[in-house]
């Protein structure tokens, strides 16, 4: 059985259309890249739609200027081919833009050593490539002893096409394939988004926790109604148990996110 190992910087990991993704098209910027944070009216209501309003999210479609590369990150690149360096290169961009948004600081992103990015210390992320289209979302981690706020965030996006057939038994439980089949017929491709919603939650622990997970191990429930995912984990010690999530689609793309939210203590 497959797992989730090492996904933070694939490209789409179900084969995919060659068309190239025009998520926010409408207001995609002449410099090729949209902010979506609360500080950007336009597109409030996007960021609202995926995370909760402490995170910051940019995308793009390309690179205005050429790559702004740190020398670590170069290095990690070296024997990459073009298309993975440029990819790489985006990603990072838009990851220095999101922290920016909540004045970070501008620093490098290193590959860690499950190939997951490594954010400043304060700052938890995610970063997600698909055939053209970026994103990465950046949130700052609760201050000195505190347990309360956002511990991690996960981001992925996929293409807006059913999944192979065959790999549907591979992502999705037996509670999760029969929910599909009472909705076969009403346009949306489910199946890739539960993979887009798993990949989303496993984007969002693994930088704290560093285990791994399979497609099975995690279970999610959708609210087609408010555009929102429910997602049930294994019982790990230094996990939670459930988290939430939102999920969109914007012409060919879909786009889920996962927020690991530490609540305060009942007293």
């Amino acid at each position: 059985m497959p797992d989730l190992r090492n996904r933070s910087h694939r490209e789409c990991a179900i084969p995919a259309s060659d068309t190239t993704p025009a998520i926010l098209a409408p207001i995609l910027l002449s410099s090729g890249f949209v902010v979506a944070a609360s500080l950007t009216p336009m597109v409030e209501g996007y960021q609202e739609q995926l995370f909760p309003q402490e995170v910051s999210l940019v995308t793009r479609h390309n690179l205005a200027e050429g790559p702004d590369l740190f020398p670590e990150e170069l290095q990690a690149m070296a024997r990459a081919t073009p298309a993975r360096r440029y990819e790489f290169a985006l990603g990072r961009r838009c990851a220095r833009e999101a922290l920016a948004l909540l004045g970070g600081p501008r620093v490098a992103i290193p590959v860690g050593r499950f190939r997951d990015p490594v954010w400043p210390f304060g700052y938890v992320g995610s970063i997600t490539h698909c055939r053209g289209f970026c994103a990465a979302a950046a949130a700052r981690t609760p201050p000195g002893n505190s347990s309360c706020g956002i511990r991690g965030i996960g981001l992925d996006s996929e293409p807006a096409m059913p999944l192979p057939e065959e790999l549907t038994g591979v992502i999705c439980t037996a509670n999760e394939c029969g929910w599909l089949a009472s909705r076969q017929g009403d346009g949306m491709p489910w199946d890739r988004l539960f993979f887009c919603a798993k990949e989303s939650a496993y984007k969002c622990l693994f930088p704290t926790t560093h285990r791994f997970l399979e497609f099975r191990d995690i279970a999610v429930r959708f609210d087609p109604d408010h555009g929102s995912f429910d997602v049930t984990l294994p019982s790990l010690y230094d996990s939670p148990s459930h988290m939430h999530g939102r999920y969109s689609i914007r012409d060919d793309v879909l786009l889920a996110a996962s927020t690991w939210m530490e609540e305060p203590a009942c007293p």
